[in-house]
């Protein structure tokens, strides 16, 4: 809206009311603020203020606390119809949201036995040792998709396993809204409510703790022998010597987020991306223990079956016999025979030319929106697309104008047009 109030396509804006605009006096008075210097007036039919008039910004600065105070009172009142809901043991559930769950005619959730089948599935290779990671890469080889019809990672499947709805369990509570009205896990911030045999279950309990066993395990063998100290060649005398076996590249290390794991992974990987190389993550703990060397070693890893990591250890002489340090392709120069179509795209929003831009962490090429890099967001959104992308277009014979549209899924979609945006203004 204030990016099209700046390009002077609007002149007045009409709102039922103050509530409807925004929820924040703060909001409010800043965006009103920033369109009165734009001669825009925002009229607000339920209180009849017009912002561009006298008196308009002060019954304005009173009615929008007044309806602050109204959003948050009413925030309030719907969380207490949640609270006394839990109080007595009503679930507010939304299982037809979990895979595996539907509800019946009568309202009542039951097992979706096509998606039911494959939890099972889930839990017995869970059970039985397998990693989430080899779990995932079996549901998508299978074509098994999410509830939102999308390919399966490892968070999904660990959040899955982990669930106590599988076994015919449910928490209330388990999620709550905090002050920076983010949904959160409730880790005893606020009270919550275990119910035991609340739906059919999927799987028995006997099977899922099993399962959490096996993830259990898992972790304990990840953090075992983990030491976590001032990072110096005392207490980590294999820092400085381990590199990945795959493109040669140092190891560098890694802290999970709960502060009690450490990790050594490929730098090529995570500077460049995994198409330059797969990489490589070994346990601090793994490597603590098998280190005897008084040399620089390439460290590599094979995955069993069921997604479980063994590690092999090389001497750097015996590595540069047969390997050479992995190095990326040298970015080709900005010119019209690198990049033929460089003057015939732009942005599909506001028309202004796409401009290359290099990824220095992964050498990545990617045409940005020249508009929004000289003039900011407020001017436009901007379209950011890979080269890879426009490379796949074939010949561009005339002038294009590409948008991107992000999906629910998390891909994103390229789009393009020879027709022109209103209110283009190239840069």
């Amino acid at each position: 809206m204030l990016a099209d109030a700046r390009k002077g396509k609007i002149d007045l804006i009409l709102t039922k009311s103050v509530s409807r605009f925004a929820r924040n006096t703060s909001i409010v008075l800043e965006a009103t603020r920033k369109l009165k210097e734009l001669n825009v007036g925002v009229f607000f039919e339920l209180q009849n203020i017009n912002t561009l008039s006298g008196e308009g910004e002060l019954m304005l600065t009173i009615l929008a606390a007044f309806a602050q105070a109204e959003s948050e009172s009413g925030s309030v009142g719907a969380k207490m119809v949640y609270q006394r809901k839990y109080e007595a043991g009503i679930p507010v559930q939304y299982l037809e949201r979990s895979f595996g769950f539907k509800k019946d005619e009568r309202g009542v959730y039951i097992a979706d036995e096509e998606e039911a089948a494959w939890v099972r599935k889930i839990y017995e290779m869970a059970a039985d040792g397998y990693t989430p990671a080899s779990i995932k890469r079996y549901l998508n080889e299978n074509g098994v998709k999410t509830v939102g019809g999308a390919e399966w990672i490892d968070s999904t499947v660990f959040r899955l396993i982990e669930n106590e709805i599988y076994k015919g369990d449910y928490i209330m509570h388990k999620h709550f809204v905090n002050e920076e009205r983010k949904l959160v896990r409730n880790r005893g911030e606020v009270d919550a409510w275990y119910i035991e045999d609340d739906h059919e279950a999927i799987v028995s309990p006997k099977l899922w703790q099993k399962a959490q066993d096996a993830l259990e395990a898992k972790r304990d063998y990840l953090a075992e022998g983990s030491v976590i100290e001032e990072f110096t060649e005392e207490n980590y005398p294999y820092m400085n010597r381990i590199y990945c076996a795959r493109c040669g590249h140092p190891l560098y290390k890694g802290i999970y987020s709960n502060g009690n794991r450490l990790n050594w992974g490929c730098s090529g990987t995570k500077r460049y991306g995994k198409s330059f190389c797969e990489g490589i993550n070994i346990p601090d703990g793994v490597l603590r223990g098998a280190w005897h060397f008084d040399e620089n070693m390439y460290i590599g890893e094979k995955q069993t079956d069921k997604g479980k990591k063994e590690f092999t250890y090389l001497k750097e002489a015996s590595w540069k016999r047969r390997h050479k340090k992995k190095e990326p392709e040298p970015i080709p120069e900005n010119t019209e025979t690198e990049y033929p179509y460089r003057e015939k795209i732009f942005c599909g929003l506001c028309g202004s030319r796409l401009v290359r831009h290099v990824n220095t962490k992964n050498h990545k090429v990617i045409w940005v929106c020249n508009g929004r890099k000289r003039k900011g967001k407020d001017f436009c959104d901007g379209t950011r697309v890979p080269d890879i992308i426009i490379k796949g277009w074939g010949e561009i014979k005339k002038d294009i104008y590409i948008q991107r549209k992000d999906e629910k899924n998390g891909k994103k979609r390229y789009s393009y047009t020879s027709k022109k945006p209103k209110g283009a203004d190239r840069a």
